[in-house]
């Protein structure tokens, strides 16, 4: 084989990778690097998976096959981003392989581009803003906080042992249950299944259950399945180690209600859900100079689902707002020639339907049958009101860029 050959083909698995490590989804990731191949003049074959990539390159006579085995990316729009203007610049000639594969590589390996102690207080805003959607106490949002950050610190700062990464979730939900459960009985006003909730938003698989979805949808069987029995794995991993530690500690009764410290006023939903976005955005790492379109877009999108389900329904509400989401990112994408991920995935986080599927298998512990169903179904309506607004958003504004 030729060395340029070679090169070609180490670039777009590179380009794969770092995009695959970034939260690419499948039809994201099989198009953006078909596409790479199309421009360097390679014909490519690619099958991706949240675990892996399976890929085939040949021109002429030349042929090469890899297997590349990878744990599944978490989301950073921050890399995403710039991985994208980088291979944009190989594209289009401004740089050679090699300084493309190198700048890739650099960013690929690179640190956060935010500090550590800004991503805990992105898990406290998250924690806190849920509280207000949720219409709690003031008690609510103070634990709620607390427990947002307690969970950030165990993050940030324990990822780097593998078997704190394989337990973060379950030792999350743990800190959560047990901080409510010690403390229920001294905090006037507290709604405990809401501070529950809201401690551990962070770790529901609803964005992953909407993407699984929407790779069933686009004929990305494999990924779509996979991604959502590895959804359903973590979700199961939260709620029965919520309903394990409830069980172990025995339920305990609440304070007596103080009128003084009742639900929080109307007015607290906006700023709440505002650092409710904000947080995701940080979690998401969205460069600083892309936050004011993704939060406007993520505020929006939950603005019209809070309003337009009275009005609409269920249905239409969630096909519009997907529908909304998808037309703003790839307007967006087209116009400041980015990535439309970067306003997508915020712009669905706040309406995805985690919370409901918690509470679902929630009652499905408690053996409350009805409840079980009522929610699973609920969740399957939302989910596929918000892929198909996605999809008649991409009719109407077709995507620009592969991402």
């Amino acid at each position: 084989m030729d060395l340029l050959f070679n090169a070609k083909v180490d670039f777009i698995l590179l380009l794969g990778r770092s995009l695959h490590g970034c939260g690419a989804a499948a039809h994201h990731l099989e198009r953006a690097l078909t596409k790479t191949g199309m421009k360097l003049d390679l014909h490519c074959e690619l099958l991706a998976f949240p675990t892996g990539i399976i890929a085939s390159f040949s021109k002429g006579e030349q042929q090469r096959t890899v297997v590349i085995r990878t744990e599944p990316g978490q989301i950073d729009l921050s890399k995403l981003s710039r991985i994208d203007e980088a291979a944009d610049l190989v594209i289009a000639g401004k740089r050679s392989l090699l300084e493309g594969t190198q700048t890739i590589e650099s960013i690929h390996l690179g640190a956060l581009d935010f500090p550590k102690w800004l991503m805990v207080v992105s898990y406290a805003l998250a924690s806190g803003g849920m509280i207000t959607a949720l219409r709690g106490t003031w008690t609510d949002l103070a634990l709620a906080t607390l427990i947002g950050l307690l969970v950030g610190v165990l993050d940030i700062f324990g990822s780097r042992w593998l078997p704190m990464r394989q337990l973060f979730g379950a030792l999350a939900s743990f800190i959560s249950v047990l901080l409510v459960s010690v403390l229920g009985p001294y905090l006037p006003g507290l709604s405990q299944d809401k501070v529950i909730l809201a401690g551990v938003i962070v770790l529901l698989p609803g964005l992953a259950l909407v993407v699984s979805f929407v790779e069933l949808s686009t004929k990305n069987l494999l990924s779509g399945t996979a991604r959502l029995a590895g959804a359903t794995g973590e979700l199961l991993k939260v709620v029965f180690t919520v309903a394990l530690t409830k069980a172990i500690l025995k339920p305990t009764a609440p304070a007596a209600f103080d009128p003084n410290l009742g639900l929080l006023p109307a007015w607290t939903e906006l700023p709440g859900v505002a650092g409710l976005a904000f947080g995701f955005l940080l979690l998401f790492r969205v460069r600083p100079r892309n936050m004011p379109s993704a939060f406007l877009v993520s505020v929006a999108s939950y603005c019209i689902a809070r309003i337009g389900t009275n009005l609409l329904g269920t249905e239409l509400t969630f096909f519009v707002a997907g529908a909304f989401v998808a037309m703003v990112s790839n307007l967006l994408a087209r116009i400041l020639r980015r990535p439309g991920l970067i306003t997508m995935l915020p712009g669905i986080i706040l309406i995805v339907p985690g919370s409901i599927n918690y509470n679902g298998f929630i009652a499905m512990f408690e053996r409350d049958v009805m409840d079980t169903v009522t929610a699973v179904f609920t969740v399957v309506i939302i989910a596929v009101s918000i892929v198909a607004g996605m999809f008649f958003g991409n009719t109407v504004i077709p995507p620009r860029r592969s991402l």
